[in-house]
């Protein structure tokens, strides 16, 4: 199983890699191959609409990479910070350099980190509706986090809510499991 986490967070200090590391830990404890693409050191090229239809032409060496790891992926772990009231646009950028039906029977788990509780879920609603439009599957499960739920270590985070770690494992769990039934062609599939 490969499974292709994308952090949409370009903060050097980030709540949102720190969470992807964490949920990256879990695949790998139960088996699963997995790819990190840190947007802040892999950065896209904005979207160019001519490449739309067939984005492996684009001329950005990034660009081509990012879409045939997609396209070799089980599934996938979005992850991105609040940024005024929705998702990053580095994130927003890399998925609009893809295919219209890139995530097609791929599930998609969401997660995003905000300041405040109040509003941490806001990144993962509003991809839900992106997930939708490139034919993919938003897990039930998806994860908002505050930051008060890490501690600062050093010069890095540390993610220190036990609820949120136990989420995590469910999270990976449920991609793990429609994963597998994606990849064996399911007859209800």
């Amino acid at each position: 199983m490969k499974i292709a986490l994308i952090c949409g967070s370009i903060s050097k200090k980030s709540h949102t890699r720190v969470l992807l590391t964490y949920i990256e830990s879990l695949l790998k404890s139960k088996g699963a191959e997995t790819v990190f693409w840190d947007l802040s050191l892999r950065p896209l090229s904005i979207a160019i609409p001519e490449y739309h239809k067939n984005p492996l032409q684009s001329p950005d060496k990034n660009v081509r990479d990012f879409v045939t790891l997609i396209t070799s992926v089980d599934g996938l772990v979005l992850g991105s910070p609040l940024y005024h009231g929705s998702y990053s646009g580095v994130l927003k950028n890399a998925l609009d350099n893809l295919a219209y039906d890139a995530f097609r029977n791929k599930p998609i788990a969401l997660v995003s980190n905000s300041s405040s509780i109040r509003n941490c879920a806001h990144p993962c609603e509003h991809l839900r509706l992106v997930v939708r439009a490139l034919y993919g599957y938003a897990l039930q499960t998806q994860i908002g986090t505050a930051n008060s739920d890490y501690e600062e270590k050093g010069t890095g985070l540390l993610l220190i809510d036990e609820e949120i770690k136990k989420r995590c494992l469910l999270l990976t769990q449920e991609l793990l499991r429609l994963a597998d039934i994606f990849t064996k062609n399911h007859p209800c599939i």
